[in-house]
């Protein structure tokens, strides 16, 4: 009874002296089979692009309507505190916004094209060609 104790121990020892020494570098054979297994794999499973989660759209159809509507409030209102730098602000998010939805929506888009109304009324037509609507 007492070997098997000892075996026990050993075994421990030998798990744990495992766990503590670096794992030696794989030999080339292994490699070579890793690295061919992981081609084939990437050939057999292509990955495909996840479909957009439509709550997502759904997030972003609003948050443009409710900054459309701030830009619109601030532009009819004529004594607002701060009134082009809170204008500026605005437009700048909601083409953030647009930008984002057009990546979204698939619109082919210039994102090097500086920013201006002509660019926000380009996009905003795509995305209503595509259903869209804030």
């Amino acid at each position: 009874m007492e070997w098997l104790a000892v075996v026990v121990l050993f075994l421990t020892l030998c798990v744990l002296l495992s766990l503590l020494l670096p794992q030696p570098p794989p030999s080339r054979w292994r490699r070579g089979v890793r690295r061919r297994t992981a081609r084939l794999t990437a050939r057999l499973h292509r990955h495909r692009d996840p479909e957009p989660d439509p709550f997502d759209t759904l997030r972003l159809q609003t948050r443009l309507g409710h900054l459309s509507t701030k830009i619109r409030w601030i532009e009819s209102t004529p004594h607002v505190y701060a009134r082009a730098h809170k204008l500026m602000a605005l437009e700048a998010a909601y083409d953030d916004l647009l930008d984002e939805a057009c990546r979204l929506a698939g619109c082919p888009g210039e994102a090097e094209m500086k920013r201006s109304e002509e660019k926000r009324w380009q996009e905003e037509q795509e995305l209503a060609a595509r259903g869209w609507s804030w």
